[in-house]
């Protein structure tokens, strides 16, 4: 499979305002959130654009910055939106389609990226969302194609709200991987996903 045809933002650049902690700096393993989150994309051979803002020396300090490339979004108080327009924006040419997973979803398994990428060569055209238990979760993977229209989005509702937009070109993945929908907004999903992590090690 050719990876490299294939991208990957990783959101990092939020205030975490619903968490105790620092979401993209909470540990995880032998690393953090934000470093797992890169890791299963760049073991991958994805080119990985992680997108920083809101403490962002400290979410650099703490990445092994070999193979990606750090973007920092200074306008990152508008919300997650501009951090997904910031990483489209610096997003190298000759890729077909890229991810776009938010930091505090770092369990997604390898397997269900590989699945999405296969099925995204056959489909180029396609957005494709991964689906568990009928629930549409991440991270999306969206055709190239439609970067100048996401820089141009005004309206409200982000990127969620575009690709609505483009419903009738969304295909749904079948996965087997719950943690497409496990992400932490708060100390009691912190727990829940270490839980997991700790079952999956």
């Amino acid at each position: 499979m050719n990876a490299s045809r294939f991208a990957a933002i990783v959101l990092a650049g939020g205030l975490s305002t619903r968490m105790q902690e620092f979401k993209p700096l909470l540990p995880l393993g032998n690393t953090t959130v934000t470093g797992t989150a890169v890791t299963l994309f760049k073991d991958l051979g994805i080119g990985v654009y992680l997108v920083t803002g809101y403490r962002r020396e400290e979410i650099e300090a703490g990445i092994n910055k070999n193979g990606i490339t750090i973007v920092a979004n200074f306008d990152y108080e508008k919300g997650m939106f501009s951090s997904v327009q910031a990483g489209i924006r610096n997003l190298k040419p000759g890729y077909q389609a890229f991810f776009v997973l938010p930091a505090d979803i770092p369990l997604v398994k390898p397997a269900t990226i590989s699945q999405m990428m296969e099925v995204g060569l056959a489909s180029p055209d396609k957005i494709l969302y991964p689906i568990f238990d009928g629930k549409r979760g991440h991270p999306p993977l969206i055709p190239a194609a439609l970067i100048p229209e996401i820089l141009a989005w005004e309206k409200p509702g982000g990127l969620k709200a575009f690709l609505a937009t483009h419903e009738r070109s969304v295909r749904e993945v079948p996965v087997n991987d719950g943690n497409i929908l496990l992400d932490i907004d708060t100390p009691e999903d912190y727990k829940n996903l270490l839980e997991r992590y700790r079952r999956k090690t």
